[in-house]
């Protein structure tokens, strides 16, 4: 038998520090939408990049969340997940020191095309479990 645990805000900062993919969700268009991204962790924010259109014009200004986990098919213990709840800012223009960090390379694209807007999301609401044995 398996149980879940709660994870505290520290275990789940640890964890989502520990990988460079996640899933942002938002709404497009009067339907959810959810789209892998890379990203980092910074000071306790979630940044990624992306270029104009859709995701940056419905995501930007708006509640999203971003979820975290380290579940693969077949796998029923050891499985994590850590959800992140915020608004979505474009900090492309700040001039402070987060700005600063992720433009001397903290976030890789994946992609060759303009990925010239750094967005955020401040957690206003963090939780996280874990399946364990």
């Amino acid at each position: 038998m398996t149980g879940m645990e709660i994870l505290s805000r520290e275990e789940c900062f640890r964890l989502l520090a520990s990988r460079k993919v996640g899933r942002l969700g938002f709404m497009l268009d009067d339907q959810p939408l959810v789209l892998p991204v890379n990203y980092s962790l910074v000071r306790d924010i979630v940044v990624f990049r992306t270029g104009s259109g859709a995701k940056l014009g419905a995501a930007v200004g708006h509640k999203v969340a971003f979820e975290v986990d380290s579940g693969g098919e077949g796998e029923v213990t050891g499985v994590w997940s850590v959800l992140v709840q915020g608004v979505a800012e474009d900090i492309t223009d700040a001039a402070d020191a987060l700005n600063v960090a992720l433009r001397e390379g903290a976030i890789h694209p994946w992609v060759s095309d303009v990925r010239d807007h750094y967005i955020r999301v401040i957690p206003h609401v963090i939780s996280g479990r874990w399946l364990g044995d």
